[in-house]
């Protein structure tokens, strides 16, 4: 949801929303020219199944298939098939479902398990990267970027770079610098479009948030080829 129509988003470049399999989240996206991942509810490490039902699948695609509003549905955040044997079988079962009920559409996951992408190769249309390169206790390991996009690109299968743009216990927020870096790395590879990580998280600290933070926006508009005019005063 965004009290601004979305407007922060794509005045700074950004096509792509993350929504709901919902015609009222997804149609206030159409209206402003925009599209939504559609999130479908994801999968649980610890019970190994998904969160919706099949059924629950088919009742909210059917509703939205084919509006203009839909960008993509997002399968899943981080699967793991270390603790999930079956768990790329079932990305495939359900993206499958998906494009049956939507046909023409895509369908993505989003990984950071380097060592599992051969495994979920050809599950979804689509495969996120998620190495998010910038910690407090290591700094800034770029060659994670590399690493991931580079076994990528030997399964070769299609792919997005998912960028740091975000900070937490664990991973600090990048400075203008480091988010391009990030994107200088991930241009050399053969990532076909990116997603940004992310506008508010977390959720206990908003001075954390991409959000409230104009230098990184500033920076993000550059990268998305959006020219801003300068602030008064």
């Amino acid at each position: 949801m965004s009290a601004t129509g979305f407007d922060d988003e794509a005045d700074i470049g950004f096509n792509h929303i993350d929504s709901g399999p919902y015609e009222d989240s997804i149609a206030p996206l159409a209206a402003r020219g925009l599209k939504g991942f559609i999130w479908l509810g994801g999968y649980s490490n610890t019970t190994c199944t998904f969160e919706e039902s099949d059924d629950w699948i088919r009742s909210h695609v059917s509703v939205i298939a084919g509006h203009p509003g839909v960008g993509a549905y997002f399968v899943d955040d981080e699967p793991d098939a270390s603790k999930c044997p079956g768990a790329p079988d079932q990305m495939r079962a359900r993206s499958d479902l998906i494009k049956s009920l939507d046909p023409g559409s895509t369908t993505f996951l989003v990984t950071y398990h380097v060592d599992q992408l051969r495994l979920f190769a050809g599950t979804v249309d689509v495969l996120g990267l998620n190495k998010y390169p910038c910690s407090y206790q290591y700094g800034c390991r770029y060659h994670l970027i590399e690493r991931q996009a580079a076994e990528a690109d030997r399964l070769g299968v299609r792919y997005w770079g998912v960028i740091q743009a975000h900070g937490d216990e664990w991973y600090k927020v990048p400075t203008r610098d480091e988010l391009h870096r990030q994107f200088e790395l991930w241009r050399r590879t053969n990532m076909q479009g990116y997603l940004v990580f992310s506008w508010r998280w977390p959720e206990w600290d908003p001075s954390l948030w991409l959000a409230n933070n104009p230098e990184l926006q500033s920076q993000l508009a550059e990268e998305n080829g959006v020219s801003r005019a300068a602030p008064a005063g």
